[in-house]
């Protein structure tokens, strides 16, 4: 009851949102990064207007799932912003012109100061902006990071829903029933994705917490056409059984006899005789 009313709310402000951004926790695991990805995807796919970041940046452990360069580590608005270091009272005017399909914002010192220098000019983008957050497998909000440090606005603003393990045996299951109960769009690359989550947290389906949602969930991926990611793991390594030496008969010497010299005639040419029968 509990997944059917959290899968309600989120139908519900899916039907609302402009804007929708996925955050993910501090050092997300494969099961966090492939959840979160297959739903970006799937709401890239519904005509959505969605982004996705997590606080640290992608390492190579996830380079097999579809989309991970999708993923930012810091939610970037629209507006640009332009800082300098400034004193008080020492610009005269700031003004703009638009010259040869240029924008050029002209910012004028007042007499006795110097001119600003390029070098001291700083650009980046304000704060982004979401009408519903999605936090994937996040327990408090210091699990967001930056995310949350630089973002405060956006958090406060916004509808923010966590969506986070119950009875599920991981994420991607939980994803996976949450695609498929809201009728969002699916494709081979999101089902890999899905299908990836599931294996690596259930450890190939042999974690006691595996059950019947589980592998309806993988059927799910499958039916998809998900393509299944190989991993070998070392089996374990059998001891060689340990013989033990018998002891020597009493007056058998352990030194090696020596070898009789060959014959004088071993280094002479010989003639072999064939017999070709048929």
């Amino acid at each position: 009851m509990e997944e059917f009313n959290q899968f309600s709310s989120i139908r519900e402000s899916l039907a609302t949102a402009q804007s929708i951004f996925i955050a993910l926790p501090k050092s997300p695991n494969y099961d966090r990064v492939a959840a979160s990805l297959a739903l970006f995807l799937s709401l890239k796919k519904a005509g959505r207007k969605v982004s996705i970041a997590s606080p640290q940046e992608m390492t190579v452990e996830f380079s097999s799932l579809v989309g991970v360069d999708k993923i930012k580590t810091k939610s970037e608005g629209r507006n640009l912003k332009i800082s300098f270091d400034y004193l008080e009272d020492s610009i005269e005017k700031v003004s703009y012109n638009i010259e040869g399909g240029k924008f050029n914002l002209v910012i004028q010192p007042k007499d006795g100061f110097p001119p600003l220098s390029s070098d001291e000019v700083e650009y980046s983008y304000g704060e982004g902006q979401a009408d519903l957050v999605l936090t994937i497998g996040v327990r408090s909000i210091e699990d967001l990071g930056s995310l949350y440090k630089d973002n405060r606005g956006l958090f406060d603003r916004a509808k923010v829903i966590d969506i986070n393990i119950e009875e599920e045996a991981s994420l991607s299951e939980k994803i996976t029933h949450l695609i498929a109960d809201l009728r969002l769009p699916t494709d081979v690359d999101i089902a890999s994705n899905l299908l990836g989550g599931i294996e690596r947290a259930t450890g190939n389906f042999s974690s006691p917490k595996t059950n019947a949602g589980t592998f309806e969930a993988a059927a799910f991926c499958l039916r998809l056409g998900a393509r299944r990611i190989t991993r070998k793991f070392p089996g374990p390594q059998r001891p060689k059984p340990k013989v033990p030496l018998e002891p020597m008969p009493a007056g058998v010497s352990a030194t090696k006899s020596p070898e009789e010299p060959p014959s004088s005639d071993w280094l002479g040419p010989k003639i072999y005789k064939g017999d070709t029968r048929v």
